[in-house]
């Protein structure tokens, strides 16, 4: 008896689940756009992203517009608990337009305007060790502080410049999650909710399938 109430409950839970993420996913919207004109974005940033976007709609109308490099960098690399080893560190990966404003994983209010999103190892230090499940994200810089793609940045260069998007000594963290289906949005019972994209590479697949949280934040 114990072992079939037992399964019965856990049932119920896959159930609950399953019927919180169809709500969650119901409630966002992906669709394509046009080329990147946002304020202040250089012509080498425009000419270095694909020539559609993504525009991501969530309940209450919250917007976040995103394009994707043409061609991520990858090369295979052993990097433990690395989502996306094959991604370099500082490597641009695009820019997003936050209409609204967002906040980002560590719960920071990231203003209205455009940034460059360029992908970041947490470094596994006392200082960081357990604060995300995955140590994959995207630091966002203002677009007018990042003008050129293709410039590289050592650890804290890059940690400066995403500081200045909100003016503390922080930068502003986009955390990167396990991707789903592309170009879809799915959400968990914690609200958390990673929009899927794929992106060209040059890599051996020719893919790169990511997936960033467009919203959440890390437990406090």
């Amino acid at each position: 008896m114990a072992r079939k109430r037992f399964l019965c409950q856990l049932l119920i839970w896959g159930s609950l689940f399953c019927i919180a993420s169809n709500v969650f996913a119901a409630a966002a919207q992906v669709e394509r756009i046009g080329a990147l004109t946002a304020p202040g974005a250089s012509d080498a940033l425009k000419q270095a992203v694909e020539e559609k976007g993504y525009r991501i709609t969530l309940d209450g109308g919250w917007t976040a517009e995103f394009w994707f490099a043409k061609q991520l960098k990858t090369a295979a690399k052993d990097v433990p608990n690395a989502l996306y080893p094959e991604l370099a560190n500082a490597e641009f990966v695009g820019v997003v337009n936050l209409p609204k404003g967002m906040t980002d994983f560590r719960g920071q209010a990231i203003p209205v305007g455009a940034y460059t999103l360029r992908y970041q190892l947490l470094p596994q230090d006392g200082n960081h060790m357990g604060v995300a499940p995955n140590p994959d994200f995207l630091l966002a810089i203002p677009v007018a502080s990042d003008p050129n793609p293709e410039q590289g940045y050592l650890y804290k260069k890059l940690v400066a410049l995403s500081a200045k998007t909100t003016g503390t000594n922080h930068p502003v963290v986009i955390a990167l999650d396990t991707a789903g289906d592309p170009s879809s949005v799915a959400g968990d019972a914690q609200g958390v909710m990673v929009f899927t994209v794929t992106v060209p590479s040059s890599g051996a697949s020719a893919t790169e399938k990511l997936g960033v949280v467009v919203k959440g934040a890390a437990a406090q």
